[in-house]
Parts: structure tokens; C-alpha cells; sequence
């Protein structure tokens, strides 16, 4: 992978996990997971694809970390 794509994707990372911050009013672990994923498998920043794939996710991945379950 060149040095372009790696800064893309670093990018994207960020960018997904800032709007799922955003979108959740919190930080869930899942949360890097997803956007590493997103980052690999979308070329694009649509937030519609992301908070899909976060539903997606959430549903596919069930947490038992108490900080998501009680959280206020």
C-alpha cells in the first residue's frame, strides 16, 4: 500500500469514528473496529453507508463491556 492510500485511510478512520461519536453521544470499543473496517471497504465518507454498517455491527457484535450497557 503507497503512502497515499495509507493517509486515505487514516483519514476515513478518523472521520468514521468522529461521526459515530456523534451519532452515539459516546465512545463504544466497537466503535474502532467499524471504522477500521469502513475505512478498508468503502473508498468514500457517505455517512448514510457508515451508520448502516454501525447498526450492522452493533447487531453482529454484541457488547458485554458494562461501560455500553450503563451508560447514562
Amino acid at each position: 500500500m503507497d503512502s497515499k492510500t495509507r493517509v486515505e485511510r487514516q483519514d476515513t478512520r478518523v472521520w468514521a469514528i468522529e461521526q459515530l461519536l456523534i451519532l452515539e453521544g459516546f465512545l463504544d470499543p466497537r466503535m474502532y473496529e467499524c471504522a477500521d473496517y469502513y475505512a478498508s471497504a468503502y473508498a468514500s465518507q457517505i455517512r448514510d453507508d457508515l451508520y448502516t454498517l454501525w447498526t450492522e455491527w452493533k447487531n453482529d457484535n454484541p457488547s458485554s463491556n458494562p461501560q455500553v450497557i450503563n451508560r447514562l
